[in-house]
């Protein structure tokens, strides 16, 4: 973690050297980024580095936790837009993040150009501080309607369900940007499914009720 000297910097100061980071490791691999050319690029001295930060790794692991950060700030937005539906969620993610030309965020591009430089590393524990767990900010918003369950476990199993096949839909999106349409289908069909498995009979689409007649 960054030092509280950092935290004290003069916002642009510490901006300035947040992004000469993020230039560095989006054109290099982690071991070949080169401190040298990022204090160059911030206009800082070395021995300031180190006033911030222990080392290489202390910074690419506090680039790598903002920007968990970010995309927790954004579900979250999504998850208020679609009206706490956590089963809206995914495809409005997805439309979010990719488009039919492929990546229309900004830190969705720049995170996949650092994992792309950096394949074999573990970045699970770092983009989730607990994978499958959904974060408590975004349980309050939600209104998972009547599920089957209602202990916190099976709605963090549902979550994970929710955003496993989205993060599949956007990889191979951005694999092949013509498979656009195709996967985000295949998500909705997918996300229908984790839907149709979680919540209670009578809240299922098509349930047939007393009469004949559909809810």
């Amino acid at each position: 973690m960054p030092s509280s000297t950092f935290f004290r910097l003069p916002e642009e100061k510490r901006q300035r050297l947040v992004e000469a980071a993020w230039e560095e490791f989006s054109r290099s691999s982690f071991a070949d980024a080169s401190i040298n050319q990022i204090i160059h690029n911030a206009h800082i001295p070395r021995g300031s580095f180190y006033q911030y930060f222990q080392d290489k790794e202390d910074l690419f692991w506090y680039l790598m936790g903002s920007m968990r950060e970010y995309f927790a700030h954004a579900m979250q937005e999504i998850l208020q837009d679609v009206e706490g539906d956590l089963f809206s969620m995914s495809l409005r993610a997805f439309d979010r993040f990719v488009g039919r030309r492929g990546i229309t965020d900004p830190v969705m591009s720049r995170c996949i150009q650092v994992m792309r430089l950096n394949q074999g590393m573990d970045f699970h524990h770092f983009l989730a501080n607990e994978p499958g767990l959904m974060p408590e900010q975004m349980r309050q918003l939600s209104v998972a309607r009547r599920l089957r369950e209602q202990d916190p476990e099976f709605l963090n199993q549902v979550f994970f369900m929710i955003i496993a096949p989205l993060a599949y839909a956007i990889m191979e999106t951005l694999r092949d940007p013509e498979q656009w349409e195709r996967q985000r289908e295949l998500l909705r069909k997918r996300v229908e499914i984790v839907k149709l498995g979680s919540l209670e009979p009578d809240q299922r689409p098509g349930h047939a009720i007393e009469g004949g007649s559909q809810c």
